[in-house]
């Protein structure tokens, strides 16, 4: 009888943890302070990456090659809201002439919402890349940086939070944000 007793004890009190534990940190993401917290290391140095690569001769048009979802907006966090690190970044690198381009894993059809999302939360959007139809995640990423080296830019920085956005050479440095393990989305 005292083994069954504890096996419902048990139970129970897992049962009870697990209304306890909040939902992001039950699907083994941190909350959205500490995820704020490890975005700011991520970008730490980013400013003055570009402040320095801006006076480098003959550098031409230069771009910095942005991630969408969890990287630009905080689609996990603060579904439709800035990152406020990257904001910040964005806006700084784009006060010193450099061009925003942005890059998805968002199919084209599904372009139109986070363009309007990027612009309303205060990003000066130069170009948006999408994924083409039946096109995987990688090569979508890749032909896209690549159509901006096509168009005469020099993508100087590339933000992302998952492997797949800094796939290729296309790019002088990366800026990787937290993603746990790909379970950040």
């Amino acid at each position: 009888m005292p083994r069954k007793l504890f096996t419902v004890a048990l139970l129970a009190m897992v049962m009870v943890m697990s209304v306890l534990i909040a939902p992001s940190e039950a699907g083994g993401l941190p909350g959205k302070k500490r995820w704020l917290k490890d975005t700011r290391s991520a970008m730490v140095g980013s400013r003055a990456y570009v402040s320095k690569r801006v006076k480098q001769p003959g550098t031409g048009k230069l771009a910095i090659n942005f991630d969408i979802d969890n990287t630009s907006l905080a689609t996990k966090y603060a579904p439709r809201r800035a990152v406020p690190v990257v904001l910040r970044f964005a806006r700084y690198a784009n006060s010193k002439g450099v061009a925003l381009v942005f890059n998805t894993g968002r199919t084209d059809d599904d372009i139109a919402a986070p363009l309007a999302w990027l612009k309303k939360a205060g990003y000066p959007v130069t170009d948006i890349c999408a994924r083409h139809q039946g096109e995987s995640l990688v090569k979508g990423k890749q032909r896209c940086r690549q159509e901006y080296v096509d168009a005469g830019y020099t993508i100087i920085a590339n933000v992302g939070n998952r492997s797949t956005d800094f796939v290729g050479t296309n790019y002088e440095k990366a800026f990787k944000l937290p993603n746990y393990g790909n379970r950040l989305g």
